[in-house]
């Protein structure tokens, strides 16, 4: 509990320092200097430790071409999707409405240009435009295509209208596979599902020293948009097979993960998600 309470500070406290950042580099007035952007980088970065990730690459982000952004495509399991990409390479996200109303977070996912869609309401058109802009302002975007979190067992369909922005601007589709592993838990408290309260599930997490979580980018490839549907499909079944080999190899080397995590009475294997 007082190893929870003394991470937790030190998290609020850097949280505290994101916003003064916010200021100090002028996101507030405009997010698409390089400064912000390699502030932004860092700040999710020091994030991800703070949480205790340790993080293994699988491939290279792609470099941008012609000056355009890359869109990007993950599968999502946690809101802790967001700072360990971000933490990889320079990009903007597509999030939730619901996370704007977030104390403090929700000022700097909207100071350091976050796009927000409102599920459910037919916003997808306006937002791929938006995408769209920022892709042709050399700004890269990451969304989640499942458009909801799973328990990482596995990809769920994809929703193919925010590939419209591939309709609107020429650009590469970078896709990346997220996976995590803890010693010793059968279930998954990474995941963020149902009903989870933002402040609880952060909480919970506090309790683990080590969480492994593995970043692979697959090759990146142009989207035709003439061909949308069947694209959006492939690609859906592509990152299914690399979540399912994922899991394959953490039971092969689970033994690695014997002393990982807390509590030691629970080193049982390792869980993989």
């Amino acid at each position: 509990m007082i190893q929870q309470a003394y991470r937790a500070a030190r998290l609020f406290l850097h949280i505290l320092a994101g916003m003064f950042l916010l200021v100090l580099t002028g996101a507030i007035w405009n997010n698409k200097t390089n400064l912000v952007k390699a502030t932004k980088q860092w700040w999710l970065g020091r994030t991800t430790h703070l949480l205790g990730i340790e993080v293994q690459i699988i491939g290279t982000p792609p470099q941008t071409v012609d000056g355009k952004g890359l869109l990007y495509v993950s599968n999502h399991i946690s809101w802790i999707d967001i700072p360990l990409i971000g933490s990889l390479t320079q990009l903007n996200f597509l999030s939730k409405a619901e996370v704007r109303r977030w104390p403090l977070i929700g000022k700097l996912a909207q100071g350091t240009g976050t796009l927000f869609i409102q599920r459910g309401s037919g916003d997808a058109d306006r937002v791929a435009k938006a995408m769209a802009e920022y892709l042709n302002e050399g700004r890269s975007v990451l969304f989640f295509p499942e458009g909801t979190t799973s328990d990482g067992r596995g990809v769920r369909r994809f929703h193919s209208k925010l590939f419209k922005a591939t309709q609107y601007t020429q650009t590469t589709v970078c896709p990346i596979v997220v996976h995590y592993q803890i010693a010793g838990y059968s279930h998954n408290p990474v995941a963020f599902i149902n009903d989870d309260e933002f402040h609880l599930h952060l909480w919970n997490l506090l309790r683990y020293r080590k969480i492994k979580a593995i970043v692979e980018f697959l090759p990146a490839r142009s989207a035709l948009c003439t061909l949308q549907e069947a694209f959006v499909r492939d690609l859906q079944q592509e990152m299914s097979v690399v979540v399912q080999q994922r899991q394959l190899d953490a039971v092969s080397t689970s033994i690695q993960w014997l002393d990982a995590s807390i509590p030691a009475a629970q080193k049982d294997g390792a869980a993989s998600f």
